[in-house]
């Protein structure tokens, strides 16, 4: 348990480029601050329509995607460099680098999660046609911790395996086909909007069905990318 903690603390380290690990918190918290401030700025000037929300909620949800790619460069740049992978073995093993790293990082989209919360509450009523402000923001961030977990639960084993640029390419690449496969499906003779209106029906019937459907999810993704990860670390050499 130490040695995942000190990994974890390393990887924060890594990630601030500061030394200190709190400083990674507060980088990931800066986003959803500055769209408060943003927000405070377009009600002082008359600016904040539901349409001007509605685009500063999408630049703040985009800017996770963007924290994430920069998190996981920041955190897999130096890998190839023996003395910065001695740094995170001794006296931690592999499995405890593998592990502090993906909790690392979960625990820097939890920070990111409950900045956006505060930012929605702030911003909007609701972006999820519910009624309740409360559950509306518990629902926003249970998905952006969804989204961030799950960006990096799939480049993580990429990053293992490949070197960061490489690496990046392929999930930037992933991410590319997954839009056009999005957009293919949107061209099919099928009612989307239909089908999307009663998933979200189901799983806001009750507010415990998203959360602990969510964190289920959450928990089996991370569960098979950290096998993968463990497999492929296994077989680099140091």
């Amino acid at each position: 348990m130490k040695a995942t903690v000190k990994q974890i603390r390393l990887d924060l380290q890594r990630f601030s480029g500061a030394g200190r690990a709190w400083v990674a918190a507060l980088i990931f918290m800066s986003v959803p601050v500055i769209g408060i401030l943003l927000n405070t700025v377009m009600a002082l000037t008359g600016n904040d329509g539901d349409d001007a929300r509605g685009v500063l909620t999408t630049m703040v949800v985009g800017m996770e995607v963007g924290m994430i790619f920069g998190l996981a460069l920041s955190l897999f740049a130096e890998f190839s460099n023996t003395a910065i992978r001695l740094n995170g073995l001794l006296p931690i093993t592999r499995d405890h680098q593998v592990f502090g790293r993906y909790a690392a990082v979960s625990l820097l989209s939890l920070v990111y999660s409950c900045g956006c919360s505060i930012f929605f509450f702030c911003v909007t009523d609701s972006y999820l046609q519910g009624q309740d402000h409360w559950r509306d923001t518990v629902l926003f961030t249970l998905g952006m911790f969804l989204l961030g977990s799950l960006l990096f639960a799939v480049a993580a084993p990429l990053f293992y395996w490949m070197e960061p640029a490489k690496a990046m390419i392929v999930f930037v690449a992933l991410l590319g086909l997954m839009t056009v496969i999005a957009f293919i499906g949107c061209w099919l003779p099928f009612d989307w909007g239909a089908f999307w209106n009663s998933i979200m029906r189901f799983l806001t019937f009750d507010l415990w069905r998203p959360v602990l459907l969510g964190l289920a999810l959450i928990l089996a993704v991370d569960m098979v990318s950290i096998v993968i990860s463990r497999k492929v670390y296994a077989g680099k050499e140091i």
